[in-house]
């Protein structure tokens, strides 16, 4: 079966987000929220393979382990998927276990079965997270680049 078909979608799944711009945020304050849908193979007519052991961290610039926003966990996540009310810090080997929205899937999963892309009724194939930056008021000033990354398994 090919590999999955990974995208990231807006909270209203009308847009494509391929960036988040977190904007400044001050030191010791919190960014505002941007919930995103982690989709699967997104209304494709042929099944890829299912994502499985799905996680989600952030990794620096260059997709490694350094630097304060990745070392201190400054990004911070709520899986709504699994009806979270809480939100997590993520960063580095530091990790948040992810899920599709439908829990028959099973746990860590999001399927790569065919569907019409729609966040109503093909829950199946997504994971809902929402995602804001804290960043602590002993932080250094200035821009801070990231990456958002999930990580999984398929066969």
């Amino acid at each position: 079966m090919p590999a999955p078909i990974v995208s990231w979608y807006s909270e209203d799944n009308t847009s494509q987000v391929t960036q988040w711009d977190i904007g400044t945020v001050d030191a010791g304050s919190t960014s505002p929220s941007k919930t995103v849908l982690i989709w699967n193979n997104r209304g494709q007519a042929t099944p890829v393979s299912d994502m499985t052991a799905c996680t989600i961290t952030t990794k620096d610039s260059a997709g490694g382990n350094t630097g304060e926003l990745v070392t201190n966990t400054w990004i911070q996540v709520r899986v709504d998927s699994l009806a979270e009310s809480s939100f997590t810090s993520i960063g580095g080997t530091v990790t948040k276990d992810i899920r599709a929205t439908d829990p028959t899937v099973g746990a860590g999963v999001i399927s790569g079965s065919v569907n019409g892309g729609d966040h109503n009724t093909d829950t199946k194939n997504f994971s809902q997270v929402t995602l804001r930056a804290y960043v602590p008021p002993t932080a250094t000033a200035g821009l801070v680049n990231f990456l958002t990354r999930v990580s999984y398994q398929y066969v």
